[in-house]
């Protein structure tokens, strides 16, 4: 990719401009358009082409680099991590089990017991299967 991306940024979302990136570079990695290895757009690059602040792009990179989905080398640029399928499907359990504890937890809540909600959980798992 190197100097742009196909990145579009709604003020009228209300979902801040660096989240904005983050789901979109992502969506880009997860569906092929951008490969293992591929260069990024420098930050300065990428900030002028969204026309957002460098912190902005920054934040951006570094939630991207702290999900394992990009890598910076010192010199050389930003790149799409070798490892994206196992950084994504890391990623993916690591939010199922956020919203399935989320959940739970809200049943718990409610007055269900745990019988009730195990009951629950393996209803649900056996619709979707």
């Amino acid at each position: 990719m190197g100097s742009t991306l196909p990145i579009a940024l709604s003020q009228a979302s209300g979902v801040p401009f660096y989240r904005q990136i983050v789901d979109q570079i992502a969506g880009l990695i997860r569906d092929g358009g951008l490969g293992p290895g591929d260069r990024l757009p420098s930050v300065r690059a990428l900030a002028g082409s969204t026309l957002v602040s460098l912190i902005t792009v920054r934040r951006a990179y570094a939630d991207l680099e702290a999900a394992g989905l990009i890598v910076r080398r010192q010199g050389q640029g930003t790149f799409v991590a070798e490892d994206v399928a196992a950084a994504s499907a890391e990623r993916a359990a690591r939010a199922g089990a956020d919203l399935l504890g989320g959940a739970v937890a809200e049943a718990l809540r409610l007055g269900l017991d745990a019988a009730a909600v195990r009951d629950a959980v393996e209803r649900a798992l056996e619709e979707s299967t």
